[in-house]
C-alpha cells in the first residue's frame, strides 16, 4: 500500500472463522472491492491487530470495525470514540483493549489522526466462516455506516 495521500484508514478486526465475530473483516472486505479513492486505505486487520496497526501511514485518522456486544439487535452499530472506549457501558470488544492496542503502537513510535471505533452487535458467535442471516441482511447498512464515518474524517 502506498501511504502518500493516505487520509484515512477502515481497519477490519474480528476472527472470520467465529462467524459474526469476523464482521469486521467482511465490511472491510466489501469495500475494499468496490471504493476507490486514493484517500482511504484498508487494513485487513483480522486478529492480529498489533501487526496491522503497525501498517497505519502516519497521522492518518482510523475507522475500526469489529463486533461488539452492546445488549441491541444483530446487526446494531455502536459508535465510539477510542477516548471513551474505556468508560462505555455495556459495549464490549472481546478480550482485546483497542485503547491499550493503540496505545502500545503509539509508545513504539506511530501516530494516529481521530479513531473512531465502530462495533457492530453480533447474533452468532460460534465456528462458522459466514456470518449470521441478519448480519448478512444489514450489511448494507453496515458498510453505509462505515462510509459516512470516513466520509466525515475526509471533509
Amino acid at each position: 500500500m502506498s501511504d502518500a495521500g493516505v487520509q484515512a484508514v477502515v481497519l477490519g478486526v474480528g476472527n472470520e472463522v467465529m462467524a459474526d465475530d469476523g464482521v469486521g473483516v467482511h465490511v472491510l472486505r466489501r469495500l475494499r472491492e468496490e471504493w476507490c479513492d486514493p484517500r482511504v486505505a484498508f487494513i485487513e486487520a483480522g486478529t492480529a491487530l498489533a501487526d496491522a496497526l503497525d501498517l497505519v501511514p502516519d497521522g492518518a485518522d482510523v475507522v475500526a470495525v469489529d463486533a461488539a456486544e452492546g445488549g441491541g439487535a444483530p446487526g446494531a452499530v455502536y459508535r465510539v470514540g477510542l477516548d471513551e472506549l474505556a468508560s462505555a457501558q455495556g459495549v464490549s470488544l472481546h478480550e482485546r483493549s483497542l485503547p491499550q492496542m493503540f496505545a502500545a503502537a503509539e509508545l513504539g513510535g506511530a501516530r494516529f489522526g481521530k479513531i473512531i471505533v465502530l462495533g457492530i452487535e453480533p447474533q452468532d458467535i460460534r465456528v462458522g466462516d459466514a456470518l449470521s442471516p441478519p448480519l448478512e441482511r444489514k450489511l448494507p447498512a453496515i458498510i453505509d455506516a462505515v462510509r459516512a464515518e470516513v466520509a466525515k474524517l475526509l471533509d
